[in-house]
Protein backbone atom coordinates (compact mmCIF):
# COMPACT_ATOMS: atom_id res chain seq x y z
CA UNK A 1 0.00 0.00 0.00
CA UNK A 2 1.46 3.36 -1.01
CA UNK A 3 1.76 5.91 1.83
CA UNK A 4 -0.55 8.89 1.77
CA UNK A 5 0.88 11.78 -0.28
CA UNK A 6 2.29 14.85 1.40
CA UNK A 7 -0.29 17.66 1.21
CA UNK A 8 0.44 20.51 -1.19
CA UNK A 9 0.12 23.86 0.56
CA UNK A 10 -1.47 25.77 -2.34
CA UNK A 11 -3.02 23.23 -4.70
CA UNK A 12 -4.85 25.79 -6.83
CA UNK A 13 -1.66 27.76 -7.43
CA UNK A 14 -0.12 24.45 -8.49
CA UNK A 15 -3.08 23.93 -10.84
CA UNK A 16 -2.58 27.41 -12.29
CA UNK A 17 1.07 26.58 -13.04
CA UNK A 18 0.14 23.28 -14.69
CA UNK A 19 -2.62 24.84 -16.77
CA UNK A 20 -0.29 27.64 -17.89
CA UNK A 21 2.14 25.02 -19.20
CA UNK A 22 -0.74 23.20 -20.91
CA UNK A 23 -2.05 26.41 -22.49
CA UNK A 24 1.42 26.99 -23.94
CA UNK A 25 1.33 23.54 -25.59
CA UNK A 26 -2.00 24.25 -27.26
CA UNK A 27 -0.91 27.73 -28.29
CA UNK A 28 2.28 26.48 -29.92
CA UNK A 29 0.35 23.82 -31.84
CA UNK A 30 -1.56 26.46 -33.83
CA UNK A 31 0.03 29.90 -33.35
CA UNK A 32 2.38 29.49 -36.32
CA UNK A 33 -0.35 28.41 -38.74
CA UNK A 34 -1.34 31.94 -39.69
CA UNK A 35 2.35 32.97 -39.78
CA UNK A 36 3.25 30.70 -42.69
CA UNK A 37 2.57 33.20 -45.51
CA UNK A 38 4.86 35.86 -43.99
CA UNK A 39 7.50 33.26 -43.11
CA UNK A 40 7.39 32.08 -46.72
CA UNK A 41 7.92 35.61 -48.00
CA UNK A 42 10.88 36.09 -45.63
CA UNK A 43 12.78 32.78 -45.84
CA UNK A 44 11.51 31.44 -49.18
CA UNK A 45 11.09 27.81 -48.02
CA UNK A 46 10.19 25.03 -50.41
CA UNK A 47 6.71 23.52 -50.26
CA UNK A 48 8.16 20.56 -48.36
CA UNK A 49 9.99 22.87 -45.97
CA UNK A 50 6.80 24.80 -45.29
CA UNK A 51 5.03 21.53 -44.55
CA UNK A 52 7.69 20.57 -42.00
CA UNK A 53 7.39 23.96 -40.31
CA UNK A 54 3.66 23.34 -40.01
CA UNK A 55 3.74 19.68 -38.99
CA UNK A 56 7.05 19.22 -37.18
CA UNK A 57 5.70 20.26 -33.77
CA UNK A 58 2.76 17.85 -33.82
CA UNK A 59 4.89 15.04 -35.21
CA UNK A 60 7.49 15.28 -32.43
CA UNK A 61 4.81 15.65 -29.76
CA UNK A 62 2.81 12.62 -30.87
CA UNK A 63 5.71 10.22 -31.34
CA UNK A 64 7.46 11.21 -28.10
CA UNK A 65 4.62 11.55 -25.60
CA UNK A 66 4.35 7.87 -24.64
CA UNK A 67 8.06 7.48 -23.93
CA UNK A 68 8.08 10.82 -22.09
CA UNK A 69 5.20 9.78 -19.84
CA UNK A 70 6.93 6.54 -18.88
CA UNK A 71 10.21 8.41 -18.29
CA UNK A 72 8.46 10.85 -15.96
CA UNK A 73 7.08 7.99 -13.86
CA UNK A 74 10.59 6.68 -13.30
CA UNK A 75 12.68 9.86 -13.05
CA UNK A 76 10.21 12.42 -11.72
CA UNK A 77 7.19 14.21 -13.11
CA UNK A 78 8.25 17.68 -11.99
CA UNK A 79 11.67 17.00 -13.47
CA UNK A 80 10.08 16.09 -16.81
CA UNK A 81 8.00 19.27 -16.67
CA UNK A 82 11.11 21.35 -15.95
CA UNK A 83 13.11 19.80 -18.78
CA UNK A 84 10.17 20.27 -21.16
CA UNK A 85 9.79 23.95 -20.29
CA UNK A 86 13.54 24.56 -20.66
CA UNK A 87 13.60 22.82 -24.05
CA UNK A 88 10.55 24.74 -25.29
CA UNK A 89 12.03 28.06 -24.17
CA UNK A 90 15.45 27.42 -25.70
CA UNK A 91 13.95 26.14 -28.96
CA UNK A 92 11.69 29.20 -29.15
CA UNK A 93 14.72 31.50 -28.94
CA UNK A 94 16.37 29.48 -31.69
CA UNK A 95 13.26 29.73 -33.87
CA UNK A 96 12.92 33.47 -33.33
CA UNK A 97 16.55 34.04 -34.37
CA UNK A 98 16.44 31.57 -37.29
CA UNK A 99 17.82 32.67 -40.65
CA UNK A 100 16.92 29.54 -42.62
CA UNK A 101 14.01 27.16 -43.02
CA UNK A 102 16.08 24.29 -41.62
CA UNK A 103 16.62 26.23 -38.39
CA UNK A 104 12.90 26.95 -38.07
CA UNK A 105 12.06 23.27 -38.66
CA UNK A 106 14.63 22.25 -36.05
CA UNK A 107 13.11 24.68 -33.57
CA UNK A 108 9.61 23.36 -34.17
CA UNK A 109 10.75 19.75 -33.77
CA UNK A 110 12.55 20.62 -30.52
CA UNK A 111 9.49 22.47 -29.23
CA UNK A 112 7.39 19.38 -29.98
CA UNK A 113 9.84 17.20 -28.06
CA UNK A 114 9.59 19.62 -25.13
CA UNK A 115 5.80 19.51 -25.34
CA UNK A 116 5.96 15.69 -25.21
CA UNK A 117 7.66 16.02 -21.82
CA UNK A 118 5.26 18.73 -20.69
CA UNK A 119 1.86 17.38 -21.59
CA UNK A 120 1.69 14.10 -19.62
CA UNK A 121 3.47 15.75 -16.70
CA UNK A 122 0.75 18.39 -16.34
CA UNK A 123 -2.02 15.79 -16.08
CA UNK A 124 -0.12 13.28 -13.92
CA UNK A 125 0.83 16.00 -11.44
CA UNK A 126 -2.83 16.97 -11.14
CA UNK A 127 -3.47 13.43 -9.90
CA UNK A 128 -0.73 14.01 -7.31
CA UNK A 129 -1.78 17.49 -6.19
CA UNK A 130 -5.47 16.51 -5.95
CA UNK A 131 -5.63 12.97 -4.47
CA UNK A 132 -9.28 13.46 -3.43
CA UNK A 133 -11.47 12.11 -6.30
CA UNK A 134 -13.98 15.00 -6.18
CA UNK A 135 -11.27 17.68 -6.21
CA UNK A 136 -9.36 15.79 -8.90
CA UNK A 137 -12.45 15.67 -11.09
CA UNK A 138 -12.84 19.45 -10.88
CA UNK A 139 -9.15 19.97 -11.61
CA UNK A 140 -9.27 17.66 -14.63
CA UNK A 141 -12.32 19.55 -15.94
CA UNK A 142 -10.24 22.74 -15.80
CA UNK A 143 -7.33 20.92 -17.48
CA UNK A 144 -9.45 19.72 -20.40
CA UNK A 145 -10.94 23.20 -20.84
CA UNK A 146 -7.51 24.87 -20.89
CA UNK A 147 -6.21 22.27 -23.38
CA UNK A 148 -8.89 23.35 -25.83
CA UNK A 149 -8.54 27.06 -25.14
CA UNK A 150 -4.84 26.99 -25.97
CA UNK A 151 -5.44 25.51 -29.41
CA UNK A 152 -8.32 27.92 -30.10
CA UNK A 153 -6.26 30.90 -28.95
CA UNK A 154 -3.43 30.05 -31.35
CA UNK A 155 -4.98 31.52 -34.53
CA UNK A 156 -6.24 34.57 -32.61
CA UNK A 157 -2.90 35.33 -30.97
CA UNK A 158 -1.01 34.45 -34.12
CA UNK A 159 -3.16 36.74 -36.24
CA UNK A 160 -2.61 39.70 -33.92
CA UNK A 161 1.13 39.09 -33.67
CA UNK A 162 1.59 38.75 -37.41
CA UNK A 163 -0.41 41.91 -38.15
CA UNK A 164 1.64 44.01 -35.69
CA UNK A 165 5.08 42.34 -35.69
CA UNK A 166 6.32 39.34 -37.73
CA UNK A 167 6.29 35.56 -37.78
CA UNK A 168 9.17 35.62 -35.27
CA UNK A 169 6.79 36.89 -32.60
CA UNK A 170 5.13 33.47 -32.67
CA UNK A 171 8.35 32.13 -31.13
CA UNK A 172 9.25 35.05 -28.86
CA UNK A 173 5.90 34.90 -27.06
CA UNK A 174 6.89 31.55 -25.51
CA UNK A 175 10.01 32.77 -23.74
CA UNK A 176 8.49 34.84 -20.90
CA UNK A 177 5.75 32.23 -20.42
CA UNK A 178 8.32 29.44 -20.05
CA UNK A 179 10.31 31.49 -17.51
CA UNK A 180 7.25 32.29 -15.42
CA UNK A 181 6.00 28.71 -15.44
CA UNK A 182 9.47 27.45 -14.53
CA UNK A 183 9.50 29.73 -11.51
CA UNK A 184 6.05 28.50 -10.47
CA UNK A 185 7.11 24.89 -10.99
CA UNK A 186 9.98 25.21 -8.54
CA UNK A 187 7.88 27.13 -6.04
CA UNK A 188 4.55 25.30 -5.93
CA UNK A 189 4.79 21.87 -7.53
CA UNK A 190 5.84 18.69 -5.71
CA UNK A 191 8.11 16.05 -7.14
CA UNK A 192 6.62 12.59 -7.63
CA UNK A 193 7.79 9.36 -9.19
CA UNK A 194 7.26 5.61 -9.13
CA UNK A 195 8.45 4.52 -5.65
CA UNK A 196 9.91 1.22 -6.93
CA UNK A 197 10.66 1.45 -10.66
CA UNK A 198 11.94 -1.67 -12.35
CA UNK A 199 14.66 -1.90 -15.01
CA UNK A 200 14.34 0.60 -17.82
CA UNK A 201 12.53 -0.74 -20.86
CA UNK A 202 14.83 0.78 -23.48
CA UNK A 203 13.68 -1.50 -26.28
CA UNK A 204 10.04 -0.66 -25.60
CA UNK A 205 10.80 3.06 -25.53
CA UNK A 206 12.66 3.02 -28.85
CA UNK A 207 10.08 0.73 -30.46
CA UNK A 208 7.11 2.84 -29.36
CA UNK A 209 8.76 6.05 -30.57
CA UNK A 210 9.68 4.52 -33.95
CA UNK A 211 6.24 2.99 -34.46
CA UNK A 212 4.41 6.20 -33.60
CA UNK A 213 6.77 8.23 -35.79
CA UNK A 214 5.96 6.00 -38.77
CA UNK A 215 2.22 6.12 -38.03
CA UNK A 216 1.91 9.88 -37.54
CA UNK A 217 4.19 10.60 -40.51
CA UNK A 218 2.04 8.40 -42.77
CA UNK A 219 -1.17 10.02 -41.50
CA UNK A 220 0.26 13.50 -42.11
CA UNK A 221 1.61 12.72 -45.58
CA UNK A 222 -1.42 10.80 -46.84
CA UNK A 223 -3.54 13.82 -47.90
CA UNK A 224 -0.57 15.28 -49.79
CA UNK A 225 0.91 12.22 -51.50
CA UNK A 226 -2.32 10.22 -51.66
CA UNK A 227 -3.60 7.46 -49.39
CA UNK A 228 -2.52 4.78 -51.90
CA UNK A 229 0.95 6.26 -52.48
CA UNK A 230 3.60 3.51 -52.06
CA UNK A 231 5.64 5.61 -49.62
CA UNK A 232 2.60 6.32 -47.47
CA UNK A 233 1.55 2.66 -47.59
CA UNK A 234 5.08 1.66 -46.52
CA UNK A 235 4.76 4.05 -43.57
CA UNK A 236 1.52 2.43 -42.43
CA UNK A 237 2.90 -1.10 -42.87
CA UNK A 238 6.05 -0.16 -40.96
CA UNK A 239 4.01 1.32 -38.13
CA UNK A 240 1.80 -1.79 -37.95
CA UNK A 241 4.79 -4.13 -37.83
CA UNK A 242 6.75 -2.12 -35.26
CA UNK A 243 3.75 -1.59 -32.98
CA UNK A 244 2.83 -5.29 -33.23
CA UNK A 245 6.36 -6.14 -32.08
CA UNK A 246 5.90 -3.64 -29.22
CA UNK A 247 2.82 -5.53 -27.99
CA UNK A 248 4.75 -8.84 -27.96
CA UNK A 249 7.77 -7.25 -26.28
CA UNK A 250 5.77 -5.51 -23.56
CA UNK A 251 4.08 -8.78 -22.62
CA UNK A 252 7.48 -10.35 -21.92
CA UNK A 253 9.41 -7.50 -20.29
CA UNK A 254 9.54 -7.64 -16.47
CA UNK A 255 9.02 -3.87 -16.19
CA UNK A 256 7.27 -2.79 -19.42
CA UNK A 257 7.09 0.84 -20.43
CA UNK A 258 3.42 0.30 -21.34
CA UNK A 259 2.01 -2.47 -19.12
CA UNK A 260 -0.49 -4.56 -21.11
CA UNK A 261 -2.48 -5.13 -17.91
CA UNK A 262 -3.62 -1.48 -18.04
CA UNK A 263 -5.74 -2.24 -21.10
CA UNK A 264 -7.61 -5.06 -19.40
CA UNK A 265 -9.57 -2.35 -17.56
CA UNK A 266 -12.58 -1.62 -19.77
CA UNK A 267 -12.93 1.79 -18.16
CA UNK A 268 -9.57 2.86 -19.58
CA UNK A 269 -9.97 1.25 -22.99
CA UNK A 270 -13.50 2.56 -23.53
CA UNK A 271 -12.60 6.10 -22.44
CA UNK A 272 -9.43 6.14 -24.56
CA UNK A 273 -11.30 4.84 -27.62
CA UNK A 274 -14.08 7.40 -27.20
CA UNK A 275 -11.52 10.22 -26.84
CA UNK A 276 -9.70 9.11 -30.00
CA UNK A 277 -12.88 9.24 -32.09
CA UNK A 278 -13.96 12.50 -30.46
CA UNK A 279 -10.69 14.22 -31.36
CA UNK A 280 -10.84 12.68 -34.82
CA UNK A 281 -14.03 14.65 -35.35
CA UNK A 282 -13.06 17.75 -33.33
CA UNK A 283 -9.68 18.49 -34.92
CA UNK A 284 -11.04 17.72 -38.37
CA UNK A 285 -13.92 20.12 -37.70
CA UNK A 286 -11.52 22.95 -36.83
CA UNK A 287 -9.92 22.44 -40.24
CA UNK A 288 -13.34 22.52 -41.90
CA UNK A 289 -14.38 25.67 -40.04
CA UNK A 290 -11.19 27.48 -41.03
CA UNK A 291 -11.63 26.62 -44.71
CA UNK A 292 -15.32 27.58 -44.63
CA UNK A 293 -14.66 30.95 -42.97
CA UNK A 294 -11.65 31.91 -45.05
CA UNK A 295 -12.49 30.41 -48.45
CA UNK A 296 -16.28 30.65 -48.65
CA UNK A 297 -17.02 33.61 -46.36
CA UNK A 298 -13.80 35.49 -47.16
CA UNK A 299 -12.57 36.31 -43.65
CA UNK A 300 -8.91 37.09 -42.92
CA UNK A 301 -6.89 34.81 -40.57
CA UNK A 302 -7.38 37.19 -37.64
CA UNK A 303 -11.11 37.55 -38.36
CA UNK A 304 -11.37 33.77 -38.63
CA UNK A 305 -9.71 33.32 -35.25
CA UNK A 306 -12.13 35.73 -33.60
CA UNK A 307 -15.10 33.89 -35.09
CA UNK A 308 -13.91 30.66 -33.50
CA UNK A 309 -14.11 32.14 -29.99
CA UNK A 310 -17.71 30.93 -29.38
CA UNK A 311 -16.25 27.44 -29.37
CA UNK A 312 -14.27 28.39 -26.27
CA UNK A 313 -17.35 29.80 -24.53
CA UNK A 314 -19.35 26.68 -25.32
CA UNK A 315 -16.50 24.49 -24.07
CA UNK A 316 -16.56 26.38 -20.76
CA UNK A 317 -20.25 25.67 -20.40
CA UNK A 318 -19.73 22.00 -21.26
CA UNK A 319 -16.93 21.63 -18.70
CA UNK A 320 -19.18 23.09 -16.02
CA UNK A 321 -22.01 20.81 -17.07
CA UNK A 322 -19.75 17.77 -16.76
CA UNK A 323 -19.15 18.62 -13.10
CA UNK A 324 -22.88 18.50 -12.51
CA UNK A 325 -23.64 15.33 -14.47
CA UNK A 326 -20.65 13.00 -14.02
CA UNK A 327 -20.43 12.95 -10.20
CA UNK A 328 -24.18 12.45 -9.84
CA UNK A 329 -25.07 10.14 -12.72
CA UNK A 330 -21.71 8.74 -13.79
CA UNK A 331 -19.15 9.06 -16.57
CA UNK A 332 -21.17 6.93 -18.98
CA UNK A 333 -24.02 9.45 -19.21
CA UNK A 334 -21.68 12.43 -19.48
CA UNK A 335 -19.48 10.94 -22.22
CA UNK A 336 -22.38 9.44 -24.19
CA UNK A 337 -24.40 12.65 -23.94
CA UNK A 338 -21.44 14.76 -24.98
CA UNK A 339 -20.81 12.61 -28.04
CA UNK A 340 -24.47 12.86 -29.07
CA UNK A 341 -24.32 16.64 -28.70
CA UNK A 342 -21.30 16.67 -31.00
CA UNK A 343 -23.25 14.57 -33.49
CA UNK A 344 -26.07 17.11 -33.40
CA UNK A 345 -23.60 19.96 -33.88
CA UNK A 346 -22.18 18.47 -37.06
CA UNK A 347 -25.65 18.52 -38.59
CA UNK A 348 -25.29 22.32 -38.85
CA UNK A 349 -22.29 21.83 -41.14
CA UNK A 350 -23.77 18.84 -42.99
CA UNK A 351 -26.57 21.08 -44.33
CA UNK A 352 -24.67 24.39 -44.61
CA UNK A 353 -24.79 26.30 -47.88
CA UNK A 354 -22.61 29.18 -49.17
CA UNK A 355 -25.55 31.53 -48.71
CA UNK A 356 -25.99 30.47 -45.08
CA UNK A 357 -23.22 32.76 -43.89
CA UNK A 358 -21.81 32.46 -40.38
CA UNK A 359 -24.95 30.97 -38.78
CA UNK A 360 -24.09 27.26 -39.33
CA UNK A 361 -20.60 27.80 -37.96
CA UNK A 362 -21.97 29.51 -34.86
CA UNK A 363 -24.56 26.78 -34.33
CA UNK A 364 -21.95 24.08 -34.67
CA UNK A 365 -19.60 25.75 -32.20
CA UNK A 366 -22.25 26.25 -29.53
CA UNK A 367 -23.61 22.70 -29.67
CA UNK A 368 -20.53 20.63 -30.54
CA UNK A 369 -18.22 22.70 -28.32
CA UNK A 370 -20.45 22.10 -25.32
CA UNK A 371 -20.66 18.39 -26.13
CA UNK A 372 -16.90 17.98 -26.56
CA UNK A 373 -16.13 19.53 -23.18
CA UNK A 374 -18.96 17.61 -21.52
CA UNK A 375 -17.39 14.34 -22.69
CA UNK A 376 -13.67 15.13 -22.50
CA UNK A 377 -13.31 15.73 -18.76
CA UNK A 378 -15.13 12.55 -17.61
CA UNK A 379 -13.29 10.45 -20.21
CA UNK A 380 -9.95 11.85 -19.06
CA UNK A 381 -10.91 11.26 -15.42
CA UNK A 382 -11.87 7.67 -16.31
CA UNK A 383 -8.42 7.05 -17.78
CA UNK A 384 -6.56 8.61 -14.86
CA UNK A 385 -8.78 6.89 -12.32
CA UNK A 386 -8.10 3.49 -13.89
CA UNK A 387 -4.29 3.58 -13.66
CA UNK A 388 -2.31 2.79 -10.49
CA UNK A 389 -0.87 5.79 -8.68
CA UNK A 390 2.71 4.97 -9.63
CA UNK A 391 1.72 4.94 -13.33
CA UNK A 392 0.00 8.33 -13.59
CA UNK A 393 2.61 9.54 -16.09
CA UNK A 394 1.88 6.58 -18.35
CA UNK A 395 -1.87 7.07 -17.94
CA UNK A 396 -1.55 10.75 -18.84
CA UNK A 397 0.58 9.82 -21.87
CA UNK A 398 -2.10 7.37 -23.08
CA UNK A 399 -4.70 10.13 -22.74
CA UNK A 400 -2.50 12.58 -24.65
CA UNK A 401 -1.53 10.04 -27.31
CA UNK A 402 -5.09 9.13 -28.29
CA UNK A 403 -5.90 12.84 -28.55
CA UNK A 404 -2.91 13.53 -30.79
CA UNK A 405 -3.22 10.49 -33.06
CA UNK A 406 -7.01 10.78 -33.27
CA UNK A 407 -6.70 14.48 -34.09
CA UNK A 408 -4.02 13.93 -36.73
CA UNK A 409 -6.09 11.20 -38.37
CA UNK A 410 -9.17 13.43 -38.27
CA UNK A 411 -7.37 16.33 -39.93
CA UNK A 412 -5.96 14.03 -42.61
CA UNK A 413 -9.16 12.07 -43.28
CA UNK A 414 -11.72 14.87 -43.07
CA UNK A 415 -9.37 17.22 -44.88
CA UNK A 416 -9.08 14.72 -47.73
CA UNK A 417 -12.86 14.33 -47.92
CA UNK A 418 -13.33 18.08 -47.74
CA UNK A 419 -11.13 18.76 -50.76
CA UNK A 420 -11.88 15.63 -52.76
CA UNK A 421 -14.51 17.54 -54.75
CA UNK A 422 -11.98 20.02 -56.11
CA UNK A 423 -9.01 18.45 -57.89
CA UNK A 424 -7.19 21.74 -58.29
CA UNK A 425 -6.76 22.03 -54.52
CA UNK A 426 -3.80 20.45 -52.79
CA UNK A 427 -4.42 20.55 -49.05
CA UNK A 428 -1.60 20.53 -46.60
CA UNK A 429 -2.71 19.81 -43.04
CA UNK A 430 -1.19 20.28 -39.63
CA UNK A 431 -2.14 19.36 -36.02
CA UNK A 432 -4.51 22.06 -34.83
CA UNK A 433 -7.12 24.36 -36.29
CA UNK A 434 -5.71 25.68 -39.58
CA UNK A 435 -4.75 24.52 -43.07
CA UNK A 436 -2.14 25.34 -45.67
CA UNK A 437 -2.72 25.50 -49.40
CA UNK A 438 0.18 24.95 -51.72
CA UNK A 439 1.39 28.33 -53.03
CA UNK A 440 1.06 27.22 -56.61
CA UNK A 441 -2.63 26.37 -56.31
CA UNK A 442 -4.03 29.39 -54.49
CA UNK A 443 -7.45 29.43 -52.79
CA UNK A 444 -10.32 27.16 -53.69
CA UNK A 445 -12.29 28.81 -56.48
CA UNK A 446 -15.42 26.71 -56.51
CA UNK A 447 -17.43 27.32 -53.34
CA UNK A 448 -20.08 24.81 -54.37
CA UNK A 449 -17.51 22.03 -54.74
CA UNK A 450 -15.97 22.88 -51.37
CA UNK A 451 -19.41 22.95 -49.77
CA UNK A 452 -20.10 19.47 -51.14
CA UNK A 453 -16.82 18.34 -49.57
CA UNK A 454 -17.86 19.98 -46.30
CA UNK A 455 -21.07 17.93 -46.32
CA UNK A 456 -19.20 14.66 -46.96
CA UNK A 457 -16.64 15.36 -44.24
CA UNK A 458 -19.38 16.35 -41.79
CA UNK A 459 -21.24 13.08 -42.31
CA UNK A 460 -17.98 11.20 -41.69
CA UNK A 461 -17.58 13.15 -38.43
CA UNK A 462 -21.17 12.32 -37.51
CA UNK A 463 -20.37 8.62 -37.96
CA UNK A 464 -17.26 8.99 -35.78
CA UNK A 465 -19.06 10.73 -32.91
CA UNK A 466 -21.94 8.27 -33.03
CA UNK A 467 -19.48 5.41 -32.82
CA UNK A 468 -17.79 7.07 -29.83
CA UNK A 469 -21.20 7.43 -28.17
CA UNK A 470 -21.87 3.73 -28.70
CA UNK A 471 -18.48 2.79 -27.24
CA UNK A 472 -19.14 4.88 -24.14
CA UNK A 473 -22.69 3.60 -23.71
CA UNK A 474 -21.61 -0.02 -24.07
CA UNK A 475 -18.34 -0.18 -22.15
CA UNK A 476 -18.01 2.70 -19.70
CA UNK A 477 -19.29 1.81 -16.23
CA UNK A 478 -22.06 3.94 -14.76
CA UNK A 479 -19.91 4.66 -11.72
CA UNK A 480 -16.21 4.61 -10.98
CA UNK A 481 -15.03 1.65 -8.89
CA UNK A 482 -15.49 2.14 -5.17
CA UNK A 483 -11.74 2.00 -4.55
CA UNK A 484 -9.51 4.17 -6.70
CA UNK A 485 -5.93 3.10 -7.42
CA UNK A 486 -3.45 4.33 -4.83
CA UNK A 487 -2.03 7.79 -5.46
CA UNK A 488 1.72 8.06 -5.85
CA UNK A 489 4.20 8.90 -3.14
CA UNK A 490 5.36 12.49 -3.50
CA UNK A 491 8.04 14.52 -1.85
CA UNK A 492 8.06 18.08 -0.63
CA UNK A 493 8.07 20.82 -3.31
CA UNK A 494 11.52 21.94 -2.14
CA UNK A 495 13.18 18.68 -3.22
CA UNK A 496 16.21 19.27 -5.40
CA UNK A 497 15.70 18.22 -9.00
Amino acid sequence: MTPAPVPVARPYLALAVLCSALFLIGLDATVMNVALPTLQADLQPSTQGLLWVADGYALALACGVLAAGAWSDTHGRRRALTFGLALCGAASVGGALATSTAQVVGARLSMGAGAALLMPSTLSLIAVVFPDPAMRRRAIAVWTLVAGLGAIAGPVVGGVLIEHFSWRAGFWINVPVCLLVLAGTWRWLPESRHPRPGPTDRTGTVTATAGLLALVWAITEAPIRGWTNPTVAAGFFTAAGVLAFLVVWERRHPSPMLPPALFSDRRLTAAASALAWMFFALFGSLLMLTLYLQTILGYSPAQTGLRLLPLAAAAGAGAGLSLLIAPRWGDKLAVTGGMLLMTSGFLFLAFAQPASGYAPVLGFQLVAGCGAALAAAPATEAIMGAVPGERTGTGAAINDLVREVGGALGIATLGSLLTAHHRATQLKTTHGSSEHLAPETGPVADAAALTAGLHTASWAAIAATLFAALLAARWLPNRAPASEPDRPLISQPQETL
